[in-house]
């Protein structure tokens, strides 16, 4: 099975791109692995070459690709998630959930949303395939994707 970046924190403590490249670097690498190098594109592969191929932290170049790296993992970001630095600490980098995104899509109608009372299979509509997410009273959030009438756990924030 795909498996999908997870949420949280990949490297913290530290902004200095001789720490955060290599550590992008390999979650991308991991990323590409687990996923099958055959459905990895051309330019995430490329990228994690020119990421371990830095010699120079602080040359022009090392900034390039750090901001690659960026872009390649906010990519692969989870459905609703971005890739970068946490609100409250911008030392932290990692995928997180963009709930501003999952506010939206509930309000455009694009997304279900079941609250605690309501979490059963009665709720939703049998014929109903889409992501919903259920919110439940202390505010713990899990994105779910739901196909022929099975849920799958996209990510859950506790």
């Amino acid at each position: 099975m795909k498996r999908t970046a997870t949420i949280g924190t990949i490297i913290s403590g530290t902004m200095q791109p001789r720490d955060v490249i290599p550590a992008l670097a390999d979650e991308l690498s991991m990323l590409i692995l687990e996923n099958g190098i055959r459905n990895a594109s051309d330019a995430h592969k490329s990228l994690v070459c020119d990421a371990n191929a830095i010699t120079d932290y602080d040359s022009e170049d090392a900034g390039y690709v750090l901001e690659e790296l960026f872009d390649a993992l906010n990519e692969l970001a989870p459905s609703y998630c971005y890739f970068g630095a946490h609100e409250g600490d911008g030392s932290a980098y990692g995928f997180w959930p963009d709930y501003e995104s999952v506010q939206m899509a509930i309000h455009d109608g694009d997304m279900l949303c079941v609250d605690e009372n309501a979490r059963n299979q009665d709720t939703i509509a049998g014929d109903y395939n889409g992501e919903w997410v259920h919110v439940n009273d202390h505010g713990n959030t899990t994105l779910y994707v739901r196909e022929n009438g099975q849920d799958t756990e996209i990510w859950a924030i506790v």
